[in-house]
């Protein structure tokens, strides 16, 4: 299902939108809903990135809030370097529910 928003944006953006759908031989609007998609995809990430590297979150609840699969979200996490959040302590609660499992 799709919905209309309106925003307002420089006439240089709407040029380039323009370029990009002729070169694309598809619309405007095709254009704008693609690139709206990966900035707020990214956004997102950087989000979770940000709350998980102040050990707002846990790992899990980053790769939720980031909407992507928790190993592409560590990976994310290690290009940027930030260090794994995970204590002893976890690991062995994490072990032992899955021994139990």
């Amino acid at each position: 299902m799709y919905e209309n928003v309106a925003a307002r944006v420089p006439e240089s953006v709407v040029k380039d939108i323009d370029f990009v759908a002729e070169e694309e031989g598809t619309d405007k609007s095709k254009v704008i809903r693609e690139l709206l998609s990966g900035a707020v995809k990214e956004k997102l990430a950087e989000l979770a990135l940000e709350k998980y590297s102040k050990r707002l979150v846990s790992v899990g609840r980053a790769a939720e809030l980031a909407k992507m699969p928790l190993a592409d979200f560590l990976l994310a996490a290690a290009k940027r370097k930030i260090p794994l959040n995970y204590s002893l302590d976890s690991l062995e609660k994490d072990f032992k529910s899955a021994l139990k499992a």
